[in-house]
């Protein structure tokens, strides 16, 4: 069914274009095809980030075309410098807004370089990629209304079913002290939960009441998260044995099933009582609670806060409305590779300057068009993860695409010349192209060869079945792949393993800032961070040779982000408790331990104040109990990943080094 909407767009386009006499009706065919994707909520939120791109580029090319028609080198170096920036900028994005970002980048090229010879025909030219771009994107929507293609809500409801379920389960065997996923593991599930976020942004433009069954979706996945941190650290807390079998009691006792909503706050109050009370240690004598028993209860009471969250969430996207209740703050953020946008922009920048160069020199009007075509994919490769092999799917997909125009033009359309001839001889090729991008491994054939087929049949009202026009048309379209090639594949290729070590760095830095006392404090986008991390190591790790030390590598460095997210947590609770009168000066205290130049010193002053805030805390009332609690349980998380991370933080030289004090003399 997807082939056949795309194929229908595809013809209603077309139709639309020869009706209304489009210079270059093609155009609307190839915005057809990049715009194909199988949920309609894709299509949509992709169209109209391609509108917004196509303005953007059409004003910027009038305006390059405007300063510099009267010098060629001034021109192709104002685009090469403006595909540049928007490469940058799409790189740093994620989905459609990056496409956007792009394509208000190559839309410049399109233009300017199209109009190099004839810059008076500028505007002509953009009017009509505008319209038949407005055409194409029409055509697409018109089509998969009238055919209902799968919406991505109905996606995006499904994948959150399917995750809190499974997080669910692991929050139930983790309380349970039963062995929960390792940390690999537990990662990919975060994975599918940040994955969610592109249904999101798709699904909002689906509905009439898009916003707030979003905003309930961000509260659940953010909540979702929480909680695989709460069940690690109860896992974490349980597997030394040391918590008092009564504690452990209590708690399960408390949290039930963990999924009944209505009995959170009477559960967490009950937890809460249980810190103020005494009950049996292993050897029978009454005793309160140790920080690590507390570490134990606190988690477990944030994670059926937590619970509670992502369980109003999902109801809130499959019901509408307002969220019974919602995460304080549900921004999700993604980790941002900065190096690598300079580098992809900077090899776009040599790549197309290597080409224009060429351009140049051959002296050939014709070559202009190798040119934009090498700038459209250079562009749209920055996007992808594997570079390396969108370059080949342009060496691969243009040829195949040539030969399918070449057999198309000259052993198909002479026999026919009405409009759904033509579209039932494009039928096959579409289809082919279609199914080539469903597929992940053949995806960037498809798109060289499905989306620019239009542009190498040179789809006009007055089709040209001139084999040498066609050769001479179709050979600067070959050079164009091959510059892409050695481009994509020889300059500066992005390996997986120095990604994986941009990111590493990013980790540390995050974690030394921490250990001075500046880092970011706990929450959305922290945790969010953290996970999108971890999900970007472990899929690095899966383009690496399968070996032990890959996986040495990503445990630790996911630990030394626990570490960075630990002591976040901590200083958030630190800094509350401080405005608690009775405690203030044991937090103030507490909290200049969390600024760390020597892991032992700092291990040792920290269990020192976590067990005198503990035993502080047991008259505090109900709400400041627990904000003592959470500063307790972040300090004793911080000291179990600081013991865990003590030769790694010394091998990496991440400790801080402390400020001289120069006194008056």
């Amino acid at each position: 069914m997807f082939c056949v909407r795309t194929w229908l767009a595809v013809a209603v386009a077309l139709t639309t274009s020869f009706w209304l006499q489009i210079t270059s009706p093609g155009s609307s065919a190839v915005t057809v095809m990049i715009l194909a994707q199988p949920l309609r909520g894709q299509m949509l939120s992709k169209a109209l980030y391609r509108l917004a791109g196509t303005f953007v580029g059409a004003f910027v090319a009038l305006a390059l075309t405007a300063c510099f028609s009267q010098d060629r080198a001034l021109l192709l170096g104002g685009v090469a410098l403006w595909l540049t920036l928007c490469c940058i900028m799409g790189t740093l994005e994620r989905d459609f807004r990056a496409y956007a970002a792009m394509l208000a980048g190559y839309t410049v090229a399109l233009i300017t370089i199209g109009c190099i010879d004839t810059p008076e025909s500028a505007y002509e030219v953009t009017v009509n990629r505008v319209s038949a771009i407005v055409i194409g994107i029409a055509a697409t929507a018109a089509v998969n209304d009238v055919f209902g293609s799968p919406t991505a809500w109905a996606k995006l409801c499904s994948g959150l079913d399917t995750v809190t379920k499974v997080v669910g389960r692991i929050s139930r065997d983790a309380v349970a002290g039963r062995s929960v996923p390792d940390v690999t593991a537990l990662v990919g599930i975060a994975g599918e939960i940040m994955a969610l976020t592109s249904q999101v942004s798709f699904a909002r433009t689906e509905m009439s009441d898009g916003r707030q069954r979003m905003s309930g979706a961000r509260s659940a996945m953010v909540a979702l998260l929480e909680m695989m941190n709460c069940s690690r650290a109860i896992a974490m807390a349980l597997e030394r044995g040391t918590i008092a079998p009564a504690v452990i009691e209590r708690v399960r006792a408390a949290f039930g099933d963990g999924g009944a909503a209505s009995s959170t706050r009477a559960a967490v109050e009950d937890l809460e009582q249980l810190a103020r009370e005494t009950h049996p240690d292993a050897a029978g004598e009454q005793t309160r609670l140790t920080i690590e028993e507390a570490w134990f209860v606190e988690r477990t009471m944030s994670l059926l806060s937590y619970w509670r969250w992502a369980k109003d969430g999902v109801d809130c996207v499959h019901n509408g409305g307002r969220a019974g209740t919602q995460a304080p703050e549900f921004r999700i953020v993604s980790h941002q590779d900065v190096i690598l946008a300079l580098l992809s922009g900077l090899r776009l920048l040599i790549g197309f300057s290597m080409a224009a160069g060429l351009c140049i020199l051959t002296g050939i009007p014709q070559s202009y068009a190798a040119l934009s075509q090498t700038a459209i994919v250079l562009t749209l490769a920055a996007t992808t993860y594997n570079v390396r092999a969108f370059g080949l799917g342009a060496m691969i997909g243009m040829p195949l695409a040539v030969v399918t125009a070449a057999v198309l033009n000259f052993g198909v359309l002479t026999k026919g010349s009405d409009m759904i001839f033509f579209a039932l001889a494009v039928m096959p090729v579409i289809f082919g192209g279609c199914l080539l991008l469903l597929n992940p491994k053949t995806s960037a054939i498809g798109f060289n060869a499905g989306v620019f087929f239009f542009v190498i049949l040179g789809v006009a009202d007055q089709q040209s079945f001139d084999p040498s026009a066609f050769i001479s048309r179709n050979e600067q379209y070959l050079f164009a792949a091959v510059i892409i090639f050695i481009a994509l594949t020889l300059l500066l290729p992005p390996s997986a393993r120095s990604r994986r070590f941009r990111v590493a760095i990013s980790i540390g830095h995050d974690l030394h800032r921490q250990f001075e006392g500046h880092g970011e404090q706990a929450g959305s986008a922290l945790i969010s961070r953290h996970y999108d991390r971890l999900t970007k190591i472990l899929m690095w790790n899966t383009y690496l040779p399968p070996c032990r030390a890959r996986e040495r590598v990503f445990r630790r460095l996911a630990s030394l982000d626990d570490l960075n997210c630990a002591l976040a947590r901590a200083r958030r609770h630190l800094e509350r408790a401080a405005t608690i009168a009775q405690v203030r000066a044991e937090a103030e205290a507490a909290l200049r331990t969390t600024t760390i130049y020597n892991v032992d010193s700092a291990i040792t002053r920290m269990t020192i104040h976590a067990n005198r805030l503990l035993a502080l805390s047991v008259d505090l009332p109900h709400g400041e109990m627990a904000t003592v609690l959470g500063a307790v349980s972040g300090m004793e998380g911080a000291i179990r990943l600081l013991e865990r991370n003590r030769s790694a933080i010394l091998l990496y030289d991440i400790l801080p080094v402390p400020k001289m004090r120069w006194r008056a003399m």
